[in-house]
């Protein structure tokens, strides 16, 4: 099985490798936000690479009473905040990640109240992009968000970004260990 991971940042792909060393797959910094994503997937599809799976996994914040901190979830719906009722659908759940709970997501633009009018479990900044990538290249892919912080909250000093990606770790190593290669 030929996998791609993406992430938006170094650490969170830093926990992806934790959780998959020794095992083939390739990694993708994406880069934060959703074009920058988008536009990573784009250029790797463009060279003609093919994969069975493409996962994004990474860090979230968590809608008030949601998920609780430290929750790791699949995301397999996805929605931008700006665009309220589009939903993008993940075509068919990966069996492998039935142990977390799904999850819908919401992709803000931006950090603003004005973008989260919309019924999700967790905000991401990329997912949608993610969703929409894989889904013009046709391709199997799952999200998987490990929630960090309550959305609204801007104190970093109350964000548990350490317990979130040990979680994820954790998350991920379950997947593996769900796979055959």
């Amino acid at each position: 099985m030929r996998i791609l991971f993406v992430a938006a940042v170094d650490f969170e792909l830093d926990a992806v490798r934790a959780a998959w060393d020794g095992c083939p797959a390739d990694y993708l910094l994406g880069g934060w936000g959703s074009e920058a994503t988008q536009r990573a997937l784009q250029a790797v599809f463009a060279r003609g690479a093919r994969y069975d799976l493409v996962v994004d996994a990474g860090i979230a914040g968590g809608r008030p009473g949601g998920p609780a901190v430290g929750d790791v979830v699949q995301v397999t719906v996805e929605q931008r905040g700006d665009r309220p009722g589009v939903l993008l659908h993940q075509p068919s759940a990966c069996p492998q990640l039935d142990f977390l709970p799904k999850a819908t997501g919401n992709t803000v633009p931006v950090l603003d109240d004005r973008f989260r009018q919309v019924d999700y479990d967790v905000e991401t900044m990329e997912g949608a992009d993610f969703f929409e990538a894989c889904l013009q290249q046709g391709c199997g892919f799952a999200e998987i968000r490990a929630v960090s912080n309550v959305v609204g909250e801007r104190d970093h000093s109350r964000w548990d970004i350490l317990l979130a990606l040990q979680n994820l770790r954790s998350a991920l190593t379950t997947f593996r260990n769900n796979l055959t290669f």
